[in-house]
């Protein structure tokens, strides 16, 4: 979320904590809605969908099917850890519980290969970065640790790629984390790529042409509007078309090779083949620290924390790209 600019660095930890501020800071009354001054008319326009049972920010996500499982994250008043789990069947508008989270976790990521999730890194009980790893059969319920992650983190983001599961970005305890742990599911071994050359957290990470683009994030002391790409093949960085405005603990996804982003009121699409962002509709709620996945020509927004009032919602979104 934007927070105004201050002399010395604020600590992230303190950006996280935004939406688990003390009941009597809360804003009372509803969120509010997206104004719809900045609707574009040749684009689709986002839809709410069957809420998520608990209201929550900053969980891990990923796709298996049609399905969206999503784990863990922070709610309530004080940001309480969650180690639940729901499922929305994106194909019948449903949602159902299921397995626990070994470990109550926030600001977590994760993703699927196959049937199998592989979740790593967040922020434990007691506020810090976690070496965690580990991955839900979801065909049978059941978790089995991994080796740890190489480099505690968290606010990072995690994506697959030729197979392959790369884990980018975040905060450890105390500073910017620029390796890049590459997890193969198959030897189930880790392995180091180049570190980013300009470290931040809270960013999104998408996969697009057979690259990895990091979206925005937190600099320092404030968002920023940076776009890097990472190229497997050759272990190297550059940098890609800054984005229309700065984001952190948005959300972003590639559809039709093109890639999304949401955050608050701001939303926008990428065209590589134009190399340029140009303006796309909000969602219906504005806000932050969201699931942002994409299923077929679907993207979807879960959950997240509200800007006005701060707290954490339930509301589910779909933008459907096929229309």
């Amino acid at each position: 979320m934007r927070l105004p600019l201050i002399a010395v660095s604020v600590p992230l930890l303190l950006v996280l904590a935004a939406c688990s501020a003390d009941a009597d800071q809360t804003e009372p009354g509803e969120p509010r809605r997206s104004t719809g001054a900045s609707t574009v008319a040749d684009l689709p326009v986002w839809e709410e969908r069957t809420p998520i049972d608990t209201p929550r920010d900053d969980f891990a996500s990923a796709v298996v099917g049609d399905e969206i499982w999503t784990f863990g994250g922070m709610t309530g008043a004080r940001g309480n850890r969650l180690t639940t789990s729901e499922v929305y069947d994106t194909a019948n508008d449903t949602w159902r519980y299921g397995p626990e989270v070994p470990e109550g976790l926030a600001s977590f990521e994760g993703a699927a290969v196959g049937t199998k999730i592989y979740l790593f890194g967040g922020l434990d009980a007691d506020a810090k970065a976690s070496d965690f790893a580990a991955l839900l059969d979801t065909a049978t319920g059941d978790w089995t640790d991994l080796p740890p992650l190489p480099h505690r983190r968290y606010a990072h983001d995690v994506d697959v790629l030729d197979g392959k599961i790369y884990v980018v970005g975040g905060e450890g305890d105390g500073s910017t984390t620029a390796p890049v742990d590459i997890f193969d599911p198959t030897t189930r071994m880790w392995s180091r790529g180049a570190d980013m050359p300009d470290a931040r957290s809270s960013i999104d990470l998408v996969p697009l042409d057979g690259d990895l683009y990091v979206i925005g994030g937190w600099d320092v002391s404030e968002p920023t509007d940076q776009v890097q790409v990472y190229d497997p093949a050759k272990d190297a960085w550059s940098m890609g078309t800054p984005l229309p405005e700065p984001m952190s603990r948005g959300g972003a996804a590639a559809v039709d090779g093109k890639i999304y982003v949401s955050h608050h009121e701001f939303s926008a699409v990428y065209d590589p083949a134009e190399d340029r962002w140009s303006d796309a509709n909000p969602m219906t709620v504005p806000r932050h620290g969201i699931g942002y996945l994409t299923v077929g020509d679907k993207i979807y927004g879960i959950g997240g924390c509200t800007e006005a009032p701060l707290r954490d919602v339930s509301y589910v979104d779909v933008l459907d790209l096929a229309t």
